[in-house]
């Protein structure tokens, strides 16, 4: 049976997409057979170099084609779904997945990204919390460092518990170099305090995509054996 994760955020714009194509990347070179899948994204086209199914393509290595990888796309930069609303295009619960799962056995681990943050709707009557329950694979939340985060971590985690979704960590993405101020120094240590979630990692921050850099980085920063294990938090 084909493992997994499923990538949600605090938010949008916090680096999910590098965050899950370091860890593919990762995984690979540690010789997982680890597929990609972005089911649903906006803003950009699936062929696009930068859009962020092409980078889980390449630094995965998936063979499957950016379609599979990415189903459903809009060229729109708005949520997917006013995207889909504005172009008259519905695209239900049971569609979507239905495509994951076509292809879910065509890999022994899988990252699958949603899109924004774990309550941004994704189609009429379901958001990416209802996604993540249906193809049950446990959560990784990626979180920003700085003041704030511990509120926008604990919500997401208490919203996904009240859900009925396993945690397999948080992973903290962004950290400037430097000398790091107070809440960054303590944040980690607050949000496993207060949910009894591990935060996995805290990943520096990159001014440029190098992809080579980015898996390295995530090979140093972030805790993969863990991860693998899939040890969850209810």
């Amino acid at each position: 049976m084909t493992r997994g994760i499923f990538v949600t955020g605090t938010d949008t714009e916090i680096g999910k997409t590098f965050v899950t194509a370091g860890i593919a990347g990762a995984l690979k070179a540690r010789g997982v057979d680890v597929g990609v899948a972005k089911p649903m994204m906006s803003g950009a086209k699936r062929e696009d170099p930068d859009s962020d199914a092409a980078l889980l393509k390449q630094l995965s290595g998936d063979q499957n084609g950016l379609e599979v990888i990415n189903p459903f796309q809009f060229d729109e930069a708005v949520s997917p779904y006013i995207a889909a609303k504005r172009q008259g295009v519905s695209i239900t619960l049971e569609e979507l997945v239905r495509s994951f799962e076509a292809v879910r056995e065509s890999h022994d681990f899988y990252l699958v990204e949603g899109a924004g943050g774990l309550m941004a709707p994704m189609g009429e009557g379901y958001h990416n919390g209802h996604i993540a329950r249906e193809i049950n694979f446990p959560l990784i939340i990626i979180a920003r460092p700085g003041l704030g985060t511990v509120n926008h971590t604990l919500l997401t985690i208490d919203k996904a518990r009240s859900m009925g979704l396993a945690i397999s960590g948080v992973i903290i993405n962004g950290v400037r170099a430097g000398e790091r101020s107070i809440p960054e120094r303590t944040n980690p240590q607050l949000i496993e305090e207060f949910s009894g979630v591990p935060v996995l990692g805290e990943v520096p921050w990159l001014a440029e995509y190098i992809p080579q850099k980015l898996i390295r980085s995530i090979e140093e920063h972030v805790d993969l054996d863990r991860l693998l294990l899939q040890e969850t938090v209810q």
